[in-house]
């Protein structure tokens, strides 16, 4: 009886032991564990979540597009400044002469003297420095006119012969900033150029009938359009390769206006007019050098 006492004994021991290891135990821990994340560790995170709301995050977020944003503004302006700091090329085209040369001398009074034989034959001519003193009874920017105003002095001087120049192109270097103002010179130049070609064809039948209508009203509607083409410029221009060239340009427009005030006063002889005119066109090729 007292053995099987012990071992009844024995028995609810090992239950007691078993049921406190795998059942109390367990139990104790899962509370001492829900005590200590309520007590310690979930307040620690909510403080952390608290010093970095959502908001603050997003507002981080934000402040980094804005950065990104700054510098991509920065990067473009950058590179604004740099397209307004190029260095560009205006290229003026050039053009040919054509000169039906009647002489050529070292000596100036020779070159006088076959001017005033030509004017007493009732015929023109005028004087260029090119190398030699060149006598030029006329020139013009069109061969086709030049050949048959050569084939009709020929009959005055049979040695009369086309002499050709070559104006090469000009080449301006100017800052991109100044891209307007390249534009208008550019139209500028090309309406001289346009100016001279009716003009220089109009001139030996003027000469030849007197008569002055059409070259004077020629003359003014060019100079009319060339004065619109100048008011369209800042006159605050800082490239001075582009202020240089202005200045040439508004001496011949004054040039250009004061033989035009001649012919249609009458104030000085055809002849006179005819020279001033030619000078002027041979001072505008200097341009171009």
């Amino acid at each position: 009886m007292k053995d099987f006492m012990r071992k009844m004994g024995n028995s609810r021991d090992k239950l007691l032991t078993i049921f406190v290891f795998f059942v109390v135990a367990p139990i104790i821990s899962i509370v001492i564990g829900v005590f200590i994340v309520q007590k310690f560790i979930l307040p620690h995170f909510e403080d952390i979540n608290d010093n970095k709301p959502i908001s603050k995050v997003e507002s981080s977020s934000n402040k980094d597009k804005n950065n990104e944003n700054i510098i991509k503004d920065k990067d473009k302006r950058d590179k604004q400044e740099i397209d307004d700091s190029r260095e560009l090329e205006l290229t003026i085209e050039g053009f040919d002469l054509y000169n039906v040369q009647l002489g050529s001398f070292s000596n100036i009074e020779n070159a006088k003297k076959l001017r005033k034989e030509l004017r007493d034959k009732g015929a023109n001519g005028y004087i260029v420095k090119i190398g030699n003193y060149k006598v030029f009874y006329g020139t013009y920017l069109n061969r086709e006119i030049c050949d048959k105003v050569l084939t009709n002095i020929r009959k005055l001087y049979k040695d009369a012969f086309v002499n050709k120049i070559v104006v090469d192109d000009f080449i301006i270097k100017y800052n991109s900033a100044e891209q307007k103002t390249a534009d208008v010179i550019n139209e500028i130049i090309k309406t001289f150029k346009k100016s001279f070609d009716e003009e220089t064809s109009l001139w030996y039948y003027v000469l030849i009938q007197k008569d002055l209508q059409e070259i004077t009203k020629v003359i003014r509607k060019n100079n009319e359009q060339i004065d619109k083409l100048l008011n369209g410029i800042d006159e605050n221009i800082e490239d001075s390769s582009f202020s240089g060239l202005l200045d040439d340009i508004k001496i011949q427009v004054k040039e250009r206006k004061q033989i035009l005030q001649n012919l249609t006063g009458n104030k000085e002889d055809i002849q006179d007019s005819y020279d001033k005119y030619y000078k002027m066109l041979f001072d505008f090729i200097k341009i171009f050098k």
